[in-house]
């Protein structure tokens, strides 16, 4: 099932709390309509206790979209509902970059979430295998893990941009998603993780780790 993966950012100016509000209520309204999807999930990235992580993505939502099959992904973003997307972007986004990933189906909602996003050392080094298990080591690891999502993003694909907002020249080629119950259990295992990088060592480069809360709009 395609799916796409875009990191927004917020206005400069505008409250987090305002951003979140804009983005799950006109913005997701207008959303439910888009053709082709079979579900839309809004992931509210909240800041992390510790000190922010240098060179870290501007990231303040990550969008998860699932299509019905590939030849409505085009439809889908040449359609009425995608230019009313991209004209409300603007009242509440700075920054927008999004592309294409291989991923599973939609797995079970989880309302708070801890995202991994990274790139691989070298173009030799992309071994979906050895981050999979990774992954799933790490969620073994965590009794309060409820699931484990790994994307790949698709090498040379077109990349999702605006003309009119930032775009990341270097957007995460792995984005690595663990759901949780609870806040709590995901902010230890975001604190905790650090210790485990080096499992991946000479694989993934640049792991940056955020929290999220999801929000299931379709």
């Amino acid at each position: 099932m395609p799916k796409r993966i875009t990191y927004l950012e917020k206005r400069d100016t505008m409250p987090r709390e305002d951003f979140a509000v804009h983005w799950s209520t006109t913005h997701a309204d207008i959303a439910r309509d888009l053709p082709g999807v079979t579900a839309y999930r809004q992931n509210h990235v909240r800041p992390l206790a510790s000190p922010s992580q240098a060179g870290a993505y501007a990231v303040d939502g990550i969008v998860e979209l699932w299509f019905g099959d590939e030849s409505v992904v085009h439809a889908a973003f040449d359609s009425d509902v995608a230019r009313r997307l991209a004209a409300d972007e603007p009242n509440f986004l700075s920054g927008l970059t999004g592309g294409p990933v291989s991923a599973d189906d939609p797995y079970q909602p989880s309302p708070h979430k801890l995202w991994l996003l990274a790139r691989w050392c070298s173009d030799t080094s992309a071994d979906h295998d050895a981050v999979t298990a990774w992954a799933n080591l790490l969620a073994a690891d965590w009794s309060a893990a409820l699931n484990t999502s790994v994307n790949f993003l698709q090498p040379g694909a077109r990349l999702l941009t605006r003309k009119v907002l930032r775009s990341e020249s270097r957007i995460p080629q792995v984005a690595i998603a663990f759901g949780f119950a609870e806040g709590q259990a995901a902010a230890d295992a975001a604190a905790a993780i650090a210790d485990d990088f080096g499992q991946i060592h000479g694989v993934l480069d640049d792991i940056y780790v955020y929290l999220a809360e999801e929000r299931v709009i379709i």
